[in-house]
């Protein structure tokens, strides 16, 4: 019996039954589905993150394994669509959200979702929506009116985005230090309303790669306005000239927060 107590009291032994148990339950989850929602939030938490890097999280099993405590949430691997993110309406506590598509785009997360997930989940600072190419500008502005928090946010590759999201992240997003708005519909004068905007004195890292619409303006006022700049990146802008490394050149300064640059100059 002491033997056992020793064993059973090894902090070792113990991760190494409790990760047993829940690849076992990963596995298995179809077998103890209706059990899974008594089990505490900690242990939630580490069935969803084991969920998550396999790619396991799924509209019919989500609502089994989120709680009201949950701060992260990575659904960037797993098949989900608006029916998941309707069903985090109890996580009010969610700070981080990842649902970027990491093969190809993805049409099942579209702006109804989002619409639904940040009247829920306010608390959002960190959003990742890259090529969820069904979210629009009405899921961007609702995001900046009901999540005042956020400081990232990722939109790289959501086509249908224009300079009307920019707007509304210039108004509301006091706190946005980064943003992926990369191969989106935007143009000068959207990425002047967000530069000029609320968060101007905290924006730190841009990525607007690959927009086919914005011209030297839009670095220029980036330089200009935002004194926190340490990442800018702008390559596949078919539109910028040298002006933009002039630009460059002339407003980073022997004391430049510069911490990476790139662009193509046609």
């Amino acid at each position: 019996c002491s033997k056992m107590a020793a064993h059973v009291n090894n902090p070792s032994s113990v991760a190494s039954l409790l990760s047993w148990s829940l690849r076992s339950l990963v596995a298995n989850f179809s077998c103890h589905a209706n059990h899974v929602h008594t089990l505490p939030p900690n242990i939630k938490d580490k069935l969803v993150h084991l969920m998550s890097k396999r790619g396991v999280i799924k509209d019919d099993n989500i609502g089994k394994v989120v709680h009201g405590k949950m701060r992260e949430l990575d659904l960037s691997e797993s098949e989900v669509s608006d029916v998941s993110l309707e069903q985090l309406a109890v996580c009010r506590n969610l700070r981080k959200i990842d649902l970027n598509a990491v093969k190809g785009n993805t049409t099942t997360v579209t702006t109804k979702g989002i619409i639904s997930l940040v009247r829920s989940c306010n608390l959002l600072q960190v959003v990742y929506l890259r090529r969820c190419t069904e979210v629009t500008d009405d899921a961007i502005v609702a995001l900046s009116e009901n999540c005042r928090q956020l400081m990232c946010l990722n939109i790289g590759g959501c086509s249908k985005i224009t300079d009307r999201s920019l707007e509304a992240l210039g108004q509301n997003s006091r706190m946005l230090r980064s943003i992926n708005f990369g191969h989106t519909r935007v143009t000068d004068d959207g990425v002047i309303s967000l530069a000029t905007g609320k968060c101007r004195q905290c924006l730190a890292e841009v990525h607007m790669d690959g927009c086919h619409l914005l011209t030297d303006d839009a670095v220029e006022v980036i330089m200009e306005s935002c004194p926190r700049i340490s990442i800018l990146i702008f390559h596949g802008c078919p539109k910028l000239t040298d002006r933009s490394r002039v630009a460059l050149e002339e407003l980073s300064g022997p004391n430049s927060k510069m911490k990476q640059v790139t662009w193509t100059i046609y």
